[in-house]
């Protein structure tokens, strides 16, 4: 089932394509960029014609020539440079959340995250932060059937159809192997990832030792190939990923995610993303859309 994006209606900016990339502006008031990767497509939607007429928005650039446009006037009130507001949660639309950490992170990781989803309208025991059993060394694939249960036990617990997923860095990975392998495209109505490996890094394809983890985050590795084999994000879930110019772990051109609302922001850390207030503001809107 489709799931048009609802990112760029909620920051005042126009989307022109749901692979293209809208940022908001950073706590600092940083320009958004707006990028499209090469042979980009949206997975849910057959692309329309480019008839040259302006939606809006600046000229799409590639990851390595990323082009700048002007936000959005703020709200009436709203002190300049501020990041664009979002509404709150509709109890409705608020469905439970799942947040995955990365490699050697935990649950605590996400405590702020929570504490700002529960002000806005989620209830408490909606929102679960996975704890992975082996979270240095644990095998993706073994992390995603672990996810599986974890989502299992939270829709018996709720009653709720669906439920959204946050990643962060490598949780990526494994969250993306439960949807596209394990049967979660069809429980899972909005997928966000911060700071997602989802092309995998250099450095781990460098390691001699056979471990499982490394192998998986390598880019030429089988994991990576066979998550960002088309589709890279199958019909189901509507698709996110924000990444930063200040993340040093994993940078924007390699948390490109094929067919998802691809969004870059300025300066903020790898570990930032997950307390950053317009990075939140971005995540919320992704996953207050019905």
């Amino acid at each position: 089932m489709s799931r048009p994006s609802l990112l760029a209606p909620v920051l005042g900016l126009v989307v022109v394509h749901a692979a293209c990339a809208v940022a908001a502006p950073t706590e600092q008031g940083t320009e958004p960029r707006v990028q499209r990767g090469p042979d980009s497509r949206d997975s849910h939607d057959d692309p329309e014609p480019d008839d040259g007429a302006d939606r809006g928005s600046a000229p799409i650039a590639p990851p390595d020539a990323p082009t700048e446009t002007t936000p959005a006037a703020p709200p009436d009130g709203a002190p300049a440079g501020s990041p664009p507001a979002s509404p709150r949660a509709d109890p409705v639309v608020a469905r439970p959340v799942v947040l995955v950490h990365g490699i050697s992170g935990g649950a605590t990781d996400f405590a702020a995250m929570i504490e700002r989803l529960v002000a806005d309208g989620w209830p408490r025991d909606h929102v679960v932060a996975v704890q992975y059993s082996d979270p240095s060394w644990g095998c993706n694939v073994d992390n995603a059937a672990e996810l599986a249960r974890v989502v299992d036990e939270l829709r018996a617990r709720t009653g709720a159809a669906e439920v959204d997923i946050v990643a962060h860095s490598m949780g990526s990975l494994s969250s993306r192997h439960y949807v596209k392998h394990l049967g979660g495209a069809s429980v899972v109505a909005t997928y966000v990832s911060l700071g997602g490996m989802h092309l995998g890094l250099f450095t781990p394809c460098l390691s001699p030792l056979p471990v499982c983890v490394w192998q998986e985050l390598c880019e030429t590795g089988e994991l990576v190939g066979l998550l960002n084999a088309a589709p890279a994000t199958p019909d189901g879930p509507r698709w996110t990923s924000i990444a930063s110019t200040g993340d040093e772990t994993v940078p924007p051109e390699r948390a490109w995610l094929d067919g998802a609302d691809n969004v870059v922001v300025d300066g903020v850390s790898h570990e930032g993303l997950l307390e950053d207030g317009a990075v939140y503001a971005l995540m919320r809107a992704a996953l207050s859309a019905p």
